[in-house]
């Protein structure tokens, strides 16, 4: 279980120096008499390792956990609602749906729209954590899709989730406004068809505002299309893990939305399987899913051949890495998703398919 500290509402802080012992004694409710931080890795968010000595009745227990936290201040503006997404999954619902995430001790959004949560290490299970230069085998995603599949059947058309307006209004990705920086920013097209991973997009997908176009259908017209369920939002195959037993599961919920529940399937096959397999197994591989889909409870009909099509078409927001910026990944990762996504959506017509719809 979850069971995440509320306490009366305290400083977030702002830096890494302010990670101390007493803003952990306070934020965790326990006694903390001890806090070192290990490392710091910066992206969309800013990831902190800290050990943390536990002051027990039989002595000193350290134990280590991961912060998560926005102390990235080249972030697009109104950035901090993306970090405010994951802070109110953990506080709602990552104990509802078997989304099965790490245990988290500490989540809240401060006054000033700043936000943080203290999850669990997950190093000493012997995770395997889902790169995006390396791409699945179509076993490893055929166990990817479980997991969607699990924790869609176990939120499937619920109707309390169409009562929040942070998950029917598009979570963090339209709180964020991500489509006006990603495609209306023309000085920011300009400065990013300069980089290398821009070369992975196929030429005839070279079009700012077509792109915007599709991008915006996708996001007005077919996101919530019945039927919706509970989704990851941002689940390309780079926020995934996998446990020893083979087990896969998803990581860095800030995105949390309401949405058709092709919508994670799609962002995770254009994102983890080469072309090649890819144009091999997708249909499989989608049949695969709903067969998951009805093993974990939903009784409702889906028809094959509607859930294909619109996958193909929320295709479209992975081709959105081209334009992803530096600050929030890597080069090679922009590039390895950049090229696996411009083929997903030629093989799909995927443009066209949304602006004729």
């Amino acid at each position: 279980m979850n069971d995440v500290a509320t306490p009366d509402r305290i400083a977030i802080p702002t830096d890494v120096a302010g990670l101390t012992a007493e803003w952990f004694d306070a934020a965790l409710e326990e006694k903390i008499v001890g806090a070192r931080v290990l490392d710091v890795i910066h992206g969309t968010a800013t990831k902190v390792k800290v050990d943390l000595d536990f002051q027990t009745d039989d002595g000193i227990d350290t134990r280590t956990v991961w912060l998560k936290t926005g102390f990235e201040k080249q972030m697009p503006e109104k950035q901090e609602r993306v970090y405010e997404g994951e802070t109110n999954y953990y506080r709602n619902y990552a104990d509802r749906f078997d989304t099965r995430t790490p245990h988290c001790y500490f989540a809240d959004t401060g006054e000033d729209g700043n936000s943080l949560i203290v999850l669990e290490d997950l190093t000493p299970l012997g995770v395997k954590f889902c790169e995006l230069t390396e791409p699945a085998t179509p076993e490893l995603m055929g166990s990817a899709l479980e997991a969607i599949a699990r924790y869609q059947a176990n939120s499937w058309m619920l109707p309390e989730l169409w009562e929040s307006d942070w998950l029917r209004g598009g979570g963090a990705f339209d709180h964020a406004e991500c489509l006006k920086w990603l495609w209306q920013d023309k000085e920011h097209w300009d400065d990013y068809s300069k980089r290398p991973r821009f070369q992975m997009l196929d030429p005839s997908l070279r079009d700012r505002e077509k792109l915007l176009a599709a991008h915006t259908i996708a996001r007005t017209k077919w996101l919530r299309m019945e039927p919706w369920a509970f989704s990851h939002g941002d689940a390309h195959f780079g926020q995934f893990y996998t446990l020893p037993s083979g087990e896969v599961r998803a990581l860095d919920w800030q995105c949390i939305q309401i949405a058709h529940h092709m919508h994670d399937v799609a962002l995770l096959m254009t994102t983890g399987l080469t072309k090649e397999d890819r144009r091999a197994c997708d249909r499989d591989l989608v049949k695969h899913y709903i067969d998951k889909l009805r093993d974990f409870g939903v009784e409702d009909a889906i028809d094959f051949e509607r859930a294909f099509t619109m996958m193909r078409g929320f295709a479209i927001h992975q081709v959105g890495w081209a334009l992803c910026k530096v600050e929030m990944q890597p080069e090679e990762n922009c590039a390895a998703a950049t090229e696996r996504a411009s083929a997903a959506a030629m093989d799909y017509g995927t443009v066209e398919l949304l602006l004729n719809s």
